[in-house]
């Protein structure tokens, strides 16, 4: 995978998450909601994570490509998380 699209991935991930993080700031009921949708995700990222191999054959990438896409997908969560907080 290039840089280029690792850098693109981390952008529309920050994006995607601080904007659902702003949304859930607003209302309790679309925080609730993007509580139970972020911790599936993350179920969802941790699986990944421990099936590295298994989903990578299944994708048809290497295990370098998708543990970078997974950490800049934890980082772009993070950021997310931080609007979040901070909003």
């Amino acid at each position: 995978m290039r840089a280029i699209h690792l850098a693109n991935y981390f952008v529309a991930g920050c994006i995607a998450f601080s904007l659902l993080g702003w949304v859930a700031s607003l209302h309790l009921i679309a925080c609730r909601a993007i509580a139970f949708l972020t911790a599936a995700a993350f179920t969802v990222w941790g699986l990944c994570w421990l099936l590295d191999f298994s989903v990578s054959s299944l994708l048809k990438i290497s295990v370098s490509s998708l543990q970078a896409f997974l950490l800049a997908l934890l980082a772009a969560g993070a950021l997310g998380a931080g609007v979040f907080l901070c909003s």
